[in-house]
């Protein structure tokens, strides 16, 4: 039965790229993504995280984004709603309209009062995905290459495994879309216990290169008392298995976890691999999950590196 299975992939393969006539990511909802997660560690107070998506002259260091923020009446915490109500994009720039729903807090963080805040956004596309060069107030950008920026990427030893992104995310697509993925959750449940994520003697890579095949995604709605989960999704770009994967994070004690380790084992090549961090949060306000650790083997070679906090609101 394993050669129908594998005609079936295939058809639904070449049946999703002519339906869809692209093989990447929209546009629009990589920019739209992009936004609010800058919007989202302004609110954090993590400016050094917002000064990473942003190349420009608007901002010339992290404390900038927040006095000019805050001169906004956007303090940390504040942020209520983010609305994407405009938005223009071509291959290489995109620019949006943001309407922030912002609350002033007194000094023992109670809503006062809201307002509305529109944010102006003008991006650029690199090799490291949709970068904000434009942060303004007044109104609206124009949709222009006439200020763009230069970014340089350095070269890692690890662009093996991500140079060939392209053609191999178009079958990670199909994964994602017909439900076919390799979850090894159950089958190594009863050995997490007794292992640990060891970085020693590890290449350091960069979070630059991490976050172009790995995904932490919290769930919506969490609520202080109820279970919830982080999903963390790994795209295996490479054209070889990565070996010995593994993922582990600080939680803060705020929360109810048995295991904050996770172990992937073997990822085959072309393979979407999603385990999931289950826990119970105490109370509400923001959850951080700090020093998200990734660990794995390529071609014999061991690589470490870390990931930015994610920070996950309770309700």
């Amino acid at each position: 039965m394993r050669y129908p299975n594998l005609f079936l992939i295939l058809f639904i393969f070449i049946f999703s790229i002519y339906v869809s006539g692209c093989s990447s990511q929209e546009p629009s909802d990589a920019v739209n993504t992009t936004i609010i997660e800058f919007l989202e560690a302004v609110n954090a107070d993590d400016c050094d995280l917002a000064f990473s998506m942003y190349e420009g002259k608007d901002f010339l260091v992290p404390a900038s984004i927040e006095m000019t923020f805050k001169n906004k009446k956007f303090s940390p915490g504040g942020l209520k709603e983010v609305v994407i109500t405009s938005q223009e994009h071509t291959d290489n720039v995109a620019v949006a309209t943001a309407e922030c729903t912002v609350a002033k807090l007194d000094g023992d963080g109670k809503e006062i009062e809201r307002s509305l805040l529109p944010v102006y956004f003008k991006l650029q596309y690199t090799e490291l995905g949709w970068i904000i060069i434009r942060v303004a107030f007044s109104g609206p950008l124009e949709l222009s290459e006439d200020d763009l920026v230069t970014i340089e990427v350095p070269e890692t030893p690890i662009d093996p495994i991500t140079e060939n992104a392209v053609p191999i995310s178009i079958f990670s697509v199909m994964l994602f879309g017909s439900g076919i993925y390799l979850n090894q959750k159950e089958k190594q449940k009863h050995k997490n216990s007794s292992r640990t994520v060891d970085t020693s003697n590890a290449t350091p890579m960069p979070k630059e290169s991490l976050v172009q095949f790995i995904r932490i995604v919290p769930s919506q709605q969490v609520v202080a008392g109820g279970k919830t989960t982080i999903d963390v999704w790994v795209k295996n770009f490479s054209q070889q298995p990565y070996e010995k994967f593994a993922v582990k994070a600080r939680f803060p004690n705020t929360v109810d976890i048995k295991e904050t380790s996770l172990f992937f084992g073997s990822i085959p090549a072309g393979q979407a691999v999603k385990q999931s961090w289950t826990f119970v949060p105490k109370m509400q306000g923001w959850l951080g999950v700090e020093e998200p650790t990734i660990v794995f083997e390529y071609l014999g070679t061991k690589y470490a590196g870390t990931m930015d906090t994610v920070w996950v609101p309770v309700q």
